[in-house]
């Protein structure tokens, strides 16, 4: 009785340990987590940029602007350390969370919970910032709450990146909207990518308006609450992707496995 309870108690941690290591499928469930935070990135974007004049995830708007603030050109009309922190920590976060991402494996289960969870946790630690100091554009609480956000966002972009669905970025809209029109199967009925593409822009958007009316409406507290509970969101479904199956395709699959 002893030696089957032991078995049994190896064979339930080797399946669990299966199961966490396993290499995720590229589906329709896996589109649609990443629609997702494209959704919270939008909503999360919206919110900053009135209170900090600066976005979280659109680093092609703040580098714009950092360079028409060094131009002398804008008369105070951003902050130079809340753009200046924002563009770095994303950087640092695509680069730490994308390394990472490499060794432990891309597709891998046990990463992407993992990876979103930091994010999660981050955007959560930055509406505990907001909930316990006041909200103004400048300061050290400012910068902690865009540091915890762009560092969030680096590392989701990164995360999107690497699992090769390289429609739906989650954050950058500017180069889907020239692929949805130049794509020679504009009309086809048919089209993964470019109902890829198209929904990735529907979600961002959405998520856009979602947030600025939030913030209008509520506070900035409250948009960011919704991205970090699509965040969770996101976190929890990735314990219900389907693994890659090994049988035909067996060099995607072992690829990854590291450690």
């Amino acid at each position: 009785m002893s030696l089957s309870l032991t078995e049994a108690d190896s064979e339930s941690k080797s399946r669990l340990r299966e199961f966490f290591f396993e290499d995720v499928r590229e589906d329709l469930l896996l589109e649609c987590q990443l629609l997702l935070l494209s959704f919270a990135t939008g909503i999360q974007d919206a919110a900053t940029w009135p209170d900090y004049s600066c976005f979280a995830s659109n680093q092609t708007g703040n580098t714009l602007f950092l360079a028409i603030g060094v131009a002398g050109l804008t008369r105070n009309a951003y902050s130079f350390p809340n753009i200046g922190v924002s563009l770095s920590l994303f950087v640092m976060g695509g680069l730490v969370m994308g390394q990472l991402g490499n060794f432990f494996g891309v597709r891998r289960r046990l990463w992407l919970l993992i990876s979103n969870l930091i994010q999660t946790l981050m955007v959560f630690g930055a509406l505990i910032i907001q909930h316990l100091w006041p909200i103004k554009r400048d300061g050290p609480a400012a910068l902690g709450v865009i540091a915890l956000l762009a560092f969030s966002s680096g590392g989701q972009v990164a995360m999107s990146r690497s699992l090769k669905i390289t429609e739906i970025t989650t954050a950058m809209a500017t180069a889907a909207f020239v692929d949805v029109v130049v794509d020679p199967d504009l009309v086809k009925l048919k089209n993964r990518l470019r109902n890829r593409r198209v929904m990735f822009l529907v979600m961002l958007t959405a998520g856009c308006f979602v947030g600025a009316f939030a913030q209008r409406e509520l506070s900035s507290k409250f948009p960011i609450l919704l991205c970090a509970v699509g965040k969770a969101l996101v976190s929890t479904a990735f314990l219900f992707n389907r693994p890659i199956d090994r049988s035909t395709s067996p060099s995607s699959s072992m690829e990854n496995w590291k450690v």
